[in-house]
């Protein structure tokens, strides 16, 4: 019998070849679409759930109350954690992890193979037992127990050592630190928080520099992770917490102390805010709508055709065939088109996969690919697409009454056509509604990209500089300084659109702390970056660390009355007020800002830590490029054991609307691919609803009809069902996007053009698919179309 239903339904497929053409590629298309975003949509929802105990696993944060600003805090005192546990709580086990938050160089002695590094953590040895990160060689118990001690991913392994047994062998910490490989761990997974390529003991941190000393004795600096006895215990450790904070070496008594799942760390983040779930959540509702839209189609053409069909099913009845048997023939029929559609939707994905992972900068491990979970998606998928596709036209074709059908009485057009007027009007709802998202997230990230920022960030050099560079710093700037072409050049210790520092100072009025964002630099900064004063300062009171440049938003923060030059905030001199400027994404609005000025003439390594950034601004009628490598030859000449690394100012600009970026891109894709489906679907109504009227057009021509007037009265109908889409599918789209639009510091107010533009391609579109069909049917003989008669 199944075989007879096959052999049947191959039959159909292969006589009717334009609509099972449109059923098959539309539905491939609308699987294919569901398949990569339910990738990315499954992959984000798994993080950190390879754990094999990561329930049991929370990361600790502080809560501290700053003038009814909520701020939150991950990082620790190393006392914390070791207190904690010997407190008798619920403490099993601890991890402390340090990221390196700045790239670190890495060198291989041996060949002089050098590279800056992003994946580099300091950790305690629990870090294999409380995590299920695989180590291929090395005993997890005691693999981090000695400072120095180093353990590297394999592709790390492969970067550095190539076949050779890293096992023993010595690589250089920021080029001067010499580090012993311990042990080689499998690369962690792409569904990972943590990610690393160099893992060392917690106890080389201190060893590294004073610095670092006096971080790891006072600082809070390292992510503490809590391994539990159950996820029960979470209140007991928390009042636990709030009982030990009176100790001042491992608490703050003034915060509050919460533990954050550790598998829920990735879609949230340390501000209270959604991170990805709200574009985890957009993403999983655009791929049922598309898959919606194809369902749709099938659906649609199916019962539109059943009239062409009527007949066979009357027959079949007539000799004997029940409901059920002809139920069984369409769904066999709707199974085996959704079976060919699910093939050629994988080809589909392996065609767009990777421009689609590129276009949300995504890595998935083909480990994921080819897991349990995503393999029972696709089956669930085929599955799920099979029953939603045969379910409604198997009912409806089954039902025919043979003695209204065999009597020339039916129609078939009861309840279907109603239906499928409902399905068009659905698709182009949600195609406008599309186009007017695509349209309102590319104006606002336009906005964004073009608004004025208060500072000039075109052809300006970003070169990072380390503290091995302060011998040399003088020489290396003034060098760079004075390359013809580079109009001038400041350094900071803070990265424009990168983050930043805060610094608290007291409301003058209210004697309230308030956070100020801090910079520290010097007194080229202000031209460099083409800051505008508001008030500048008086000749030769600019020179020195005493000083400090505020912007309008900090005087008012800080309650300033009066003249604020010459007054003092903490102990720094106000020296000149500078218009507010833009320091990170506009999406977060402008704070107050200090910029504190050391001397021109003073390293400023010596007092910005670690590292600092030197801004070249770059003559705009230069050779870019000439420029740059001409910059990287001096950068060469006085570090050599670092490669040259820069980046344009503009782009870390551009790098703060990433997510923005990828949205709008995305959007305009999946815009695309509903209004083809849509405009498939169209096609094929519009080619059956010619057929179905071949011999009334042919008596319209007959009696004197223009094309054009076929034409009008063949498209009447369906435009009105785009007109009705465009209705339903503006406030809509109006409601979610200022919605979206709230979440911005600085917003569009959505202009009415896009709503026009919106409307008039979307009917745009369907004319051009209407007329199409139309205008071939309309052109047709009429002799032809009559002479059966």
């Amino acid at each position: 019998m199944l075989r007879h239903n096959l052999k049947i339904a191959f039959r159909n497929l292969a006589i009717n070849k334009t609509y099972s053409s449109i059923n098959i590629i539309g539905l491939a298309l609308g699987m294919a679409v569901s398949v990569l975003i339910m990738s990315f949509v499954m992959h984000e929802l798994s993080y950190d759930k390879f754990h094999k105990n990561h329930e049991q696993i929370f990361r600790v944060l502080a809560k501290i109350d700053m003038n009814g600003e909520n701020l939150q805090m991950t990082g620790f005192s190393p006392k914390f954690a070791p207190t904690l546990k010997s407190s008798g709580s619920h403490v099993q086990d601890f991890v402390r992890v340090l990221p390196s938050y700045d790239k670190v160089v890495m060198k291989n002695p041996k060949d002089n193979h050098v590279a800056y590094e992003e994946h580099f953590m300091f950790t305690d040895p629990s870090l294999f037992n409380v995590f299920s990160f695989k180590l291929k060689y090395g005993d997890p118990k005691r693999i981090l127990d000695k400072p120095f001690t180093l353990i590297i991913s394999e592709r790390a392994a492969k970067k550095y050592f190539g076949k050779e047994n890293p096992i023993g062998k010595v690589l250089l910490y920021d080029g001067i630190h010499a580090m012993q490989v311990a042990g080689i761990a499998e690369n962690p997974p792409s569904n990972s928080s943590l990610q690393f390529d160099f893992v060392t003991s917690i106890l080389t941190y201190p060893q590294l520099s004073e610095q670092n000393k006096k971080n790891f004795d006072n600082a809070g600096v390292f992510t503490t992770y809590l391994f539990l006895d159950s996820e029960k215990s979470v209140a007991s450790v928390e009042k636990t917490i709030k009982k030990q904070n009176t100790n001042p070496d491992a608490f703050d008594a003034k915060a509050a102390y919460t533990l954050e799942p550790f598998a829920g760390i990735h879609l949230g983040n340390d501000f209270n805010a959604s991170g990805n779930t709200g574009l985890i959540l957009i993403f999983a509702g655009i791929a049922g709508l598309i898959l919606f839209l194809a369902l749709f189609n099938y659906m649609s053409l199916t019962t539109a055709r059943a009239t062409l069909r009527s007949k066979e099913v009357a027959v079949r009845k007539v000799v004997g065939s029940g409901r059920k048997g002809l139920m069984k023939q369409f769904y066999a029929e709707s199974v085996l088109l959704c079976v060919i559609a699910f093939v050629l939707s994988f080809g589909f994905v392996q065609l767009f996969m990777q421009p689609f992972f590129n276009l949300l900068d995504l890595h998935i491990d083909t480990a994921f690919l080819v897991s349990p979970s995503f393999i029972a998606f696709l089956f669930a998928l085929l599955v799920v697409t099979a029953i939603l596709a045969g379910s409604y036209p198997a009912l409806v074709l089954s039902a025919f009454n043979p003695l209204e059908v065999l009597k020339g009485r039916f129609s078939g057009n009861r309840g279907g056509a109603a239906l499928r007027r409902l399905f068009m009007v659905f698709q182009f709802t949600v195609s406008i509604a599309l186009i007017v998202c695509s349209l309102v997230v590319r104006h606002q990230l336009n906005f964004m990209q073009n608004k004025q920022l208060g500072l000039y960030k075109d052809q300006v050099l970003a070169i990072p500089i380390s503290k091995s560079l302060e011998k040399n710093y003088f020489a290396l700037r003034n060098e760079i300084r004075d390359q013809a072409g580079v109009r001038n050049v400041t350094t900071t210790n803070s990265e424009l659109f990168k983050g930043f520092n805060i610094w608290f100072a007291k409301n003058l009025t209210t004697q309230k702390d308030v956070g100020i964002v801090s910079m520290m630099t010097d007194n080229q900064f202000v031209n460099t970056l083409g800051l505008k004063w508001k008030t500048a300062p008086v000749a030769g009171n600019y020179k020195n660390r005493s000083h400090v440049l505020l912007n309008e938003t900090a005087i008012k923060e800080l309650g300033i009355k009066g003249n604020p030059i010459g007054q003092k905030v903490i102990d720094n001199e106000i020296a000149g007020i500078v218009k507010d400027f833009n320091y990170d994404s506009p999406a977060q609005g402008i704070h107050g800002v200090g910029v504190f000025i050391v001397s021109d003439t003073t390293n400023i390594l010596k007092f910005g830590g670690a590292s600092a950034i030197i801004y070249a601004r770059l003559d705009a009628k230069s050779n870019v490029k000439e420029k740059v490598e001409a910059i990287g030859d001096i950068f060469k000449k006085y570090e050599l054991d670092k490669p040259f690394e820069y980046y344009f100012l503009n782009d870390a600009f551009n790098e703060t609307f990433k997510t923005q970026i990828r949205m709008s891109k995305t959007f305009s894709v999946f815009t695309g691919v509903a209004i083809f489906i849509a405009c498939m679907g169209l096609f094929g109504l519009v080619t059956f609803t010619a057929q179905t009227r071949t011999k009334e057009i042919g008596i319209r021509k007959v009696l004197g009809a223009s094309v054009a007037g076929i034409v009008a009265m063949i498209s009447k109908d369906f435009v009105k069902l785009i007109l009705i889409s465009i209705v339903i599918a503006l406030p809509a789209a109006w409601y979610f996007m200022d919605k979206w639009l709230q979440d911005f510091s600085y917003r569009i107010t959505i202009p009415v053009w896009i709503y026009l533009v919106a409307s008039i391609l979307a009917v745009a579109v369907a004319l051009l698919t209407i007329s199409f069909q139309s205008i071939k049917a309309a052109l047709v003989n009429p002799v032809e179309s009559l002479k059966s008669e």
